[in-house]
């Protein structure tokens, strides 16, 4: 997608540049972080069945939760600090081996958290070495710097990292599970994907910066700069994952399997402009307030065309859309919650706009934590009462509406916000 006009007059040649190089790179690993899943799922759902399916989607649900823990903000604040630092290598360095410092600290509290959940609650423990299994995908996420890259603007390493993981994962799960028997090997080979590609960009990212121990005053303050953007990121997290945790907690593995099928599917029309807002990040954070306002403004109307187009597409084609990928009778009974939830398209094109591009861009880190907080517990709340009558409907339409309050809340703190740099000057 190219820039509107009047963004583009902001851009020199050399930022333009880079960010198309950036866009470029996101956007193959956005189609390569969605497009082999949909390979995969589809044949998962036929080999393991629904309920086993579903027990693996489910452990999943519970390793994002931890990942969200272990990230700590810092996929935002993160790529800020380098962004503005990275000119300076042992100052790059620092701030490098200071979040890393945090996360080592964060996995094992995590970890800690995981074992105390597997071992004292009957749910868990029943099937605790799938869960166990899937904490390889945090440990992978924790070690592989995304943030570094991107504050130094180099997307392409993280493209080709990303794509070699997902591939790991796709042939392994292709050519070694064949049975439903084989269903503890889908965390097993989706965790090696994860920690191998961590352990490529981990290293590789050496090279971009000086060795220098950071103090512990630095450590103290990244830790606390990012903590809002922890509790904003939870709180995403409680709109996101925990749909389908509540589904397997109130209404089993069989249902939970058959929302996130098409979940995933939503996922993917959800994400299509995040290659876009991560690679205009570090340059609109460095840009002056009043043009990140400017830019906002322009980038909107595109934003919610395309992905009004994409509502009315799954709107029309919701059953065609599910038979073609899944082919499975249970999953194509549940087309109407694929058009409930079609309509988060546009509304979570609004919302990253606002919540993932401008308020970070800007440094309002506690604006964005208040309304995520709002949407994530208004979300929970709403489900965990609305899935014991309406079950999967009740959990789409929750889900929906949510990103639809996100939005008006965060257009209403982008106007406030905008008018008030305006007339400051």
């Amino acid at each position: 997608m190219n820039l509107p006009k009047k963004v583009s007059a902001f851009l020199k040649d050399s930022d333009k540049k880079v960010i198309a190089q950036n866009f470029v790179s996101l956007l193959v690993l956005q189609g390569a972080n969605y497009i082999l899943p949909l390979l995969i799922l589809p044949y998962l759902v036929r080999v393991l069945g629904a309920e086993k399916f579903g027990l693996v989607m489910f452990a999943q649900s519970l390793a994002i939760f931890l990942t969200v823990f272990v990230d700590f903000g810092f996929n935002i604040s993160g790529t800020r600090e380098i962004s503005l630092a990275r000119e300076d290598k042992e100052k790059s360095g620092q701030i490098f081996l200071a979040i890393m410092v945090i996360k080592v600290v964060l996995i094992i509290i995590a970890l800690a958290i995981l074992f105390f959940i597997v071992s004292f609650f009957t749910r868990f423990s029943v099937d605790s070495e799938i869960y166990l299994l899937s904490f390889g995908v945090v440990i992978g996420q924790a070690l592989f710097p995304v943030w570094f890259f991107q504050g130094i603007e180099k997307m392409k390493v993280v493209t080709f990292i990303n794509i070699l993981a997902k591939l790991i994962f796709t042939v392994l799960v292709f050519v070694l599970i064949k049975t439903q028997a084989d269903y503890y090997k889908v965390p097993i080979f989706n965790s090696l994907g994860f920690i191998v590609s961590g352990c490529i960009g981990f290293v590789l990212s050496f090279k971009y910066f000086n060795f220098k121990y950071p103090t512990f005053s630095l450590i103290k303050q990244l830790f606390k700069d990012s903590s809002s953007l922890f509790v904003s990121n939870f709180a995403t997290s409680l709109y996101t994952a925990s749909n389908v945790f509540i589904l397997g907690l109130f209404s089993g593995n069989i249902i939970a399997g058959v929302y996130s099928s098409i979940e995933k599917l939503i996922l993917a029309v959800k994400n299509v402009y995040v290659p876009l807002y991560q690679a205009l990040y570090p340059w609109v954070a460095r840009q002056k307030d009043r043009e990140k306002g400017e830019i906002i403004n322009k980038i909107m109307p595109p934003v919610f065309l395309v992905s009004t187009l994409i509502t009315l597409t799954i709107l029309i084609f919701s059953r065609s859309i599910l038979s073609i990928i899944y082919d499975d009778q249970l999953i194509n009974g549940y087309a109407n919650v694929f058009r409930i939830l079609s309509f988060i398209s546009v509304f979570s094109g609004l919302n990253m706009l606002y919540n993932m591009l401008y308020f970070p861009a800007i440094k309002r880190y506690k604006v964005r934590m208040n309304i995520l907080i709002f949407g994530g517990v208004f979300n929970m709340l709403m489900n965990l009462i609305v899935v014991q009558f309406y079950g999967i409907y009740g959990i789409a339409i929750i889900v929906t509406l949510t990103e639809l309050i996100l939005v008006f809340i965060g257009y209403y703190y982008f106007k406030k916000l905008n008018n008030r740099f305006k007339t400051a000057i």
